[in-house]
């Protein structure tokens, strides 16, 4: 239904969009839920069944529904914020962690360093490969203890304590993987969605009994305010799972800064310092 609903206005199936125009995927998505409460208000017209009329107590409920989508919608862009700049975090902690690597292969250029370098490389890239479900979290958990062991190695080899400066980095890199795990398989504000969802069910019933003079500009406000209220549901529900990588998703954290730091690692001269 949603390629239909995208041929009949012009645009590309949600899955054919550009990044560029990924904005317009959520919408396609209600515009069908939008012509099923069009055709379900036009039945209750038609049986004369619109025994409401706006007054205070229905402009309450509006009011209320308006209220309880901002708050949780406020909640999880913070909560998604915070989880966008996790991966941020995550690489400052391995380039970290390489500075430490390049000023000890400064002091010592006969010291092997490569062995971190390469252990760091693959710690982002299966960062990303975990985050979009291609490998397991063992595979994250197996690599950070390696980096432990390469980080006691160049302790060793080395003598000099800067290295020590490493391991709060690797305390920090375990923490942010373990909040992402959370993020990922639990709600920001559960309890939250459940009224939520009771609030936009009993303003949905409203819209479809709440009858005017004129059906038509009632028509076209009521489907205006469902289609608003469910666009933001939807929304927020797309905003809780940050780290969804599935195709579905319209608002998915950027991973590209992990690639971009893996290739300055294993570029040319990367290793060592200049």
């Amino acid at each position: 239904m949603q390629a239909a609903t995208a041929a009949v206005f012009g645009l590309p199936p949600p899955e054919a969009l550009p990044a560029a125009a990924s904005k317009w995927r959520l919408f396609l998505k209600v515009l069908p839920l939008t012509a099923l409460f069009a055709l379900a208000k036009l039945g209750v017209h038609k049986l004369g069944f619109e025994p409401w009329e706006f007054d205070s107590l229905t402009g309450s409920l509006f009011g209320a529904s308006t209220f309880v989508l901002a708050f949780v919608l406020s909640g999880t862009l913070a909560a998604y914020s915070a989880s966008e700049d996790m991966v941020a975090q995550f690489i400052n902690a391995i380039e970290s962690i390489q500075d430490i690597n390049n000023y000890v292969a400064r002091l010592q250029p006969g010291l092997e360093i490569a062995r971190l370098t390469s252990c760091l490389a693959d710690l982002l890239g299966q960062l990303g490969q975990w985050l979009s479900n291609q490998v397991g979290f063992e595979v994250i958990d197996a690599s950070l203890a390696d980096l432990n062991l390469i980080l006691a190695d160049l302790r060793h080899s080395s003598g000099d304590s800067v290295v020590d400066r490493g391991l709060p980095e690797l305390a920090r890199m375990r923490i942010l993987v373990n909040r992402m795990a959370s993020n990922r398989d639990s709600d920001f504000l559960g309890p939250a969605y459940a009224m939520l969802e009771i609030f936009l069910v009993g303003t949905v019933v409203a819209l479809l009994l709440i009858g005017a003079e004129r059906f038509s500009e009632n028509m076209v406000v009521s489907s205006f305010l469902f289609t608003s209220f469910t666009y933001l549901l939807l929304l927020i529900r797309d905003l809780d799972n940050p780290f969804q990588y599935d195709g579905s998703s319209c608002v998915d954290i950027d991973l590209s800064a992990l690639n971009s730091c893996r290739q300055r690692l294993l570029a040319p001269g990367g290793a060592t310092p200049d």
